[in-house]
């Protein structure tokens, strides 16, 4: 389980809206700097496959646009994984056994139907669950101690269900404030920031928001009653 499963792409919709100008015109400009290690224009390009798949989706934008959408989008989530995995490694955030226990119980009920399918054998499809399981249970934990840290609006992500995007907003504000990353292009750090700071219209209301228990256990307890 990498990094980005902590919060797969939640910086791409608001990257899409945001964009609508040129990357740099050099392959190998730096880009930005991330907890001291340079990160160049050229890492951030995206594949050929990748190209076409978005393209296929995003069916109003040109191939250069879709490279550049999907360039900006890399660089988000290379912050964003490196923030919350220092985040999480800083604050000794880690998911309890019973918490990772309790994520698979749930996925292993999801993922019923690859019992019999026979893609996957018995002990991939067990690391494939576990891997899941800690995944989705360190998430959980990480947006609970942002909240507790930091507050702000929560917002339901398909991902997560319980996104804390105010969090989110101030950790990286902190983490920047620190120089601990630097955006030197500033088509990127416009998408970056733009996309931080998005306004969201399915947010929770502030009694509605509770981490007292994983999301999924209180989804299991509503859809039993």
């Amino acid at each position: 389980m990498t990094r980005s499963n902590v919060i797969p792409m939640v910086l791409f919709a608001a990257i899409v809206v945001s964009l609508g100008i040129n990357t740099p015109q050099a392959a190998n400009e730096i880009i930005a700097r991330l907890f001291n290690k340079s990160i160049s224009n050229t890492e951030l390009q995206p594949s050929q496959a990748d190209v076409d798949r978005f393209q296929s989706i995003l069916t109003d934008k040109s191939e250069k646009e879709v490279r550049d959408i999907l360039a900006q989008r890399a660089l988000g989530n290379k912050i964003t994984e490196s923030v919350l995995s220092d985040f999480a490694d800083k604050n000794s955030i880690e998911p309890s056994e019973s918490e990772i226990q309790s994520a698979y119980s749930v996925i292993k009920l999801w993922t019923v139907d690859l019992n019999n399918d026979g893609a996957y054998q018995d002990e991939e499809l067990e690391r494939y669950r576990l891997a899941m399981a800690e995944g989705m249970a360190k998430s959980w934990k990480v947006s609970k101690a942002l909240f507790e840290a930091y507050g702000g609006d929560v917002v339901f992500q398909q991902d997560n269900p319980l996104t804390p995007v105010g969090a989110y907003q101030k950790l990286f504000e902190q983490y920047r404030e620190q120089g601990e990353f630097v955006i030197y292009d500033p088509v990127f750090k416009a998408a970056f920031w733009s996309s931080v700071r998005m306004k969201y219209s399915n947010k929770y209301e502030p009694d509605n928001i509770d981490f007292s228990l994983p999301w999924w256990e209180k989804s299991m307890t509503a859809s039993e009653q």
